[in-house]
């Protein structure tokens, strides 16, 4: 049942063009600046799986990268203007997919 409903997720992200990896990331930027290595902490992947994923979110425009002032060795990525409003449209199709498949 839990890998139908994933399939179902990942049909509504389609629509946004975002994939499911793509998709849990934003959601953890959309709670703040994170380092990729806390990401890839949290998301359960190693720390190159996330900036593959964050690559390719920082040349659609949906992240930026900044640089820690503390710790010029560290990157904070963010979520941009465009990636915020993507994220509210990726939850918007997954929450109207769900709740058909509910209803």
């Amino acid at each position: 049942m839990v890998a139908r409903l994933a399939r179902q997720v990942e049909l509504a992200l389609a629509g946004v063009d975002l994939t499911l990896p793509q998709y849990r990331l934003l959601i953890l930027l959309g709670e703040g600046s994170k380092a990729a290595s806390a990401l890839a902490d949290k998301l359960a992947v190693s720390r190159p799986s996330v900036t593959g994923v964050v690559d390719g979110l920082v040349a659609r425009g949906l992240v930026q990268r900044d640089p820690d002032p503390g710790d010029r060795r560290r990157v904070g990525d963010t979520l941009t203007a465009e990636g915020r409003a993507l994220l509210a449209s990726a939850d918007a199709e997954v929450e109207t997919r769900l709740g058909d498949i509910a209803g």
